[in-house]
Order: C-alpha cells, then sequence, then structure tokens
C-alpha cells in the first residue's frame, strides 16, 4: 500500500488535534477560583476555596459519626470511613476531585461533595445552553 500526500496530511492533522487535546487534559485545574460545595441530605452547608496551597481537614458530623474530607494543594478527598458509616466505601475510593464538575458522593449518608468554577452555572450539564 503506498501513501499518498493527502492520507499523510489527514494522519498528522488527527495525531497533532489528539495530543493538543491530551496536552489540555494534563494541565492543571482551571485557573479561576474553585470552590468545594459540600452538601448534606441536599442542603449546602459549607463552600470551601482550593487554594493551591492550602492544607487542611473538614470533619462533618453525620448521623452516626463523622467524614473527613482532605483538602491539600487545590484538591479534595474523602477519607476512609468506617464500614458502620459506609458499608462499601466508595467514596473514599474516588480519589482527588480537582477540576470543576468533579463529584464524590457518599449514598448512605447522603453526603455530596462538588468542585465548582467561581460561579456554580459553570459546571456544564448535556444540554447545550
Amino acid at each position: 500500500m503506498s501513501w499518498k500526500k493527502g492520507d499523510l496530511l489527514v494522519i498528522a492533522s488527527v495525531l497533532a488535534v489528539a495530543f493538543i487535546l491530551l496536552g489540555m487534559r494534563a494541565l492543571p485545574a482551571a485557573a479561576g477560583e474553585r470552590v468545594l460545595r459540600i452538601e448534606l441530605n441536599g442542603e449546602l452547608i459549607q463552600e470551601v476555596s482550593l487554594e493551591e496551597n492550602d492544607v487542611e481537614t473538614i470533619t462533618i458530623p453525620l448521623e452516626k459519626g463523622n467524614a473527613v474530607v482532605e483538602i491539600e494543594n487545590g484538591r479534595a478527598r474523602m477519607l476512609p470511613l468506617s464500614k458502620e458509616l459506609c458499608p462499601q466505601g466508595i467514596c473514599s475510593h474516588v480519589g482527588w476531585a480537582e477540576r470543576p464538575g468533579d463529584t464524590i458522593v457518599c449514598l448512605p449518608n447522603r453526603l455530596v461533595l462538588t468542585v465548582v468554577g467561581s460561579s456554580a452555572e459553570e459546571i456544564l450539564d448535556g444540554v447545550a445552553r
């Protein structure tokens, strides 16, 4: 099979776009102010700014105990909970949430952690506006 000039141009273009998209994904999260929204039972209980150099832990009181959220270098995660609080512990296995739209959910406790940009409307859903 012989390659034509047009074939090579198309392949090179597709590869260039793929590398650009991968590079953008590897960049740090958005430069704007990001906030971690903590909701319990559908109600907002706290908003915490995600600064690059902040290190802190937040204790969230639940019905049967406490959940602990760790914030470090502009990202947040849920620390492991006891089996009584969260039998499967999926929320603590999700890992770090750092980009707007990243969400950690602890379903048994109805606890939701969401990273948003400077305003909650920066998260886009599947509907084009």
